[in-house]
């Protein structure tokens, strides 16, 4: 993968922020030239014959103003490289994170969530570095080959024989760019462990509590640590100190140089002062360029290194970053006929679980569930249909159509283990919603069952539901979510054993109020449940078993004449007491 595609894009991100950083680049470096120049006159007049003149204090003057210039262009390129960096940072880490929300949604993150927000913040942050530094360097290149030019100028000689250590440290310095990467992948790589163990750590902090494994566990982080240490450390010591003194011993070797070669030609007054002066002054200068160049080499290597571990976090994130996302627009609202899911085939990725063949249809107005033992599958038709897993064979039609996915506002869905953001009970409920109707919001808190809920908070719908819905019981989270699904106002509802964690009187006032909005309204539903009351209500129900469909038909349709079926009942423990023997 090379990261030069990658900058191109960030730089695409925002011209014209990059093109001002790239000119004040060129303006803070390029303008140390004149100093120079100022510099070699004032010497050779201080050290000539002929009197003082006002033209000395002329040239001071303009040293000062050009000082002053560069100090205001340095001020305004520092707060360039923030803006440029926090735009290629953002670019990074929203396209990471659309990557991987474009996963269907079964696919589980390839490392611990700690590593993984670790590489989209820290990683994505080392690789825009690379461009603001790039610019710095283009900048002082420039400077570079204008100080060349002016020295060669004076005297080529002395010129050539200075930029030859320069040479041999560059050349070095390419030579151990692939240890550059590869202790820089390795320090990043154990910074995302520690942070990964870390994040597993605040998850389970119950579960280590009750095993007493605290002692384990801090010994676990203490050698995670360790290792982030000595990696760090190596890495560290490579770049910084080994690399670091290379040129700056380079830059005290280049100064003694012009020392020793121009002795003779000082005393021959082939060579003036000023000239001496203005050759220090340059040699420095080259060889701040060189250093730069060497070290945005090691920066290029290691962001390529961070640039693999986001491609690996979600594959698409770099390969096919955009420097403006498409504005996602809803889809029209179609009104739904008739689903029909033909020969439905769906595996977890190595597995051989997951379901087969699957084969029903819901029409419009209908309440189709979906029944069966656990593991029977039925969660997994759910997310295939909806498209939130990958479909080995088979169809999903809306309407006779083919649809890979069923997002709003043909579907909403509410799965059995809702996930809430940190935020108010109004924003978890408003979730990708842009409508500020409160009466629609009204509705949807009453379908959900959850207005005495919302009156008995602290501060109503703005009240903070804390990480994951923490200070909410079970079956508030759940109503939550239905809230959530009700308020999309889809041609299909999709719940996913939407009353697993409600006490028996709200299960009971739930489904009346969707019986209500059902008989006002024709509402589709789509449900996974094992509850008696649903069943009985349900228009049709689909029997899964072992991932395959063992029989289809309304409740009294399938104890009657189906006794596979009927087993699966009485296993579960909800057949009928009677009417069906």
């Amino acid at each position: 993968m090379k990261p030069s595609r990658t900058f191109v894009q960030i730089v695409k991100s925002a011209p014209g922020a990059f093109t001002a950083n790239f000119a004040l680049q060129l303006l803070r470096s390029g303008i140390l030239v004149v100093p120079g120049l100022i510099v070699r006159e004032i010497f050779n007049r201080l050290s000539g014959e002929a009197p003082l003149s006002d033209g000395l204090w002329v040239l001071i003057a303009l040293l000062v103003a050009v000082a002053l210039v560069r100090v205001g262009g340095l001020l305004a390129s520092v707060a360039y490289d923030g803006i440029c960096e926090a735009q290629g940072q953002a670019l990074l880490t929203r396209s990471g994170v659309r990557a991987l929300l474009a996963k269907p949604g079964a696919s589980a993150l390839r490392m611990p969530a700690g590593d993984a927000v670790n590489r989209l913040v820290a990683d994505s942050a080392n690789a825009a570095t690379m461009v603001g530094y790039t610019f710095m360097v283009s900048g002082a290149g420039v400077q570079a080959l204008t100080a060349l030019a002016i020295m060669v100028a004076i005297d080529p000689l002395v010129t050539v024989v200075v930029c030859l250590p320069l040479v041999i440290a560059g050349i070095v310095i390419s030579a151990a760019s692939k240890r550059i990467r590869k202790y820089q992948s390795s320090s990043r790589a154990a910074s995302g462990e520690v942070n990964g163990f870390l994040g597993e750590i605040f998850g389970s902090v119950q579960t280590i509590q009750l095993a007493g494994a605290k002692k384990h566990v801090m010994a676990r982080l203490e050698h995670l640590n360790e290792e982030r240490r000595t990696k760090t450390l190596r890495s560290r010591l490579f770049t910084d100190v080994f690399l670091g003194s290379i040129w700056a011993n380079t830059s005290a070797l280049g100064t003694g140089v012009v020392l020793a070669l121009t002795a003779k030609s000082l005393n021959a007054g082939t060579f003036t002062v000023g000239d001496l002066a203005l050759f220090i002054i340059y040699v420095g200068w080259v060889t701040d360029f060189t250093s730069l160049f060497g070290q945005n080499l090691a920066l290029y290597k290691a962001s390529g290194a961070s640039l693999e571990r986001l491609e690996e976090l979600a594959p698409g994130s770099v390969t096919e970053v955009r420097a403006q996302e498409p504005m996602e627009l809803p889809a029209p609202r179609e009104t739904l006929e008739e689903l029909k899911v033909v020969g439905l085939t769906c595996r977890y990725p190595d597995s051989d679980n997951g379901v087969s063949d699957i084969d029903f249809r819901v029409r419009a107005g209908q309440l189709v569930v979906i029944t069966g033992k656990t593991g029977a599958g039925k969660s997994t038709v759910l997310r295939a249909v909806l498209g939130l897993l990958e479909r080995e064979s088979g169809q999903v039609l809306w309407n006779g159509e083919d649809a890979e996915r069923l997002p709003p506002p043909r579907a909403a869905y509410s799965p059995q283990t809702p996930r809430l953001f940190s935020a108010s009970v109004r924003e978890n409920i408003q979730l990708g919603s842009r409508t500020d109707d409160e009466e629609a919001l009204r509705q949807a808190i009453a379908a959900a069952v959850l207005e005495q809920d919302v009156r008995a908070f602290d501060d109503g719908m703005d009240t903070m539901v804390g990480h994951k819905g923490a200070r909410l019981s079970g079956g508030q989270v759940q109503r939550v979510s239905a809230a959530r699904m009700f308020a999309r106002h889809c041609e299909l509802l999709v719940m996913d054993d939407i009353s697993s964690a409600l006490d028996g009187p709200t299960e009971k006032e739930l489904w009346r109020t969707l019986r209500e909005r059902r008989s006002v309204s024709p509402v589709t539903c789509l449900a996974v449940s094992h509850r008696p009351e649903t069943l009985q209500e349900a228009d049709h129900i689909v029997v899964l078993d072992e991932g395959r469909v063992v029989g289809q038909g309304t409740f009294a349709e399938l104890l009657d004449s189906d006794l596979k079926v009927r087993s699966l009942w009485e296993e579960s423990n909800y057949a009928p007491q009677s009417g069906h023997a």
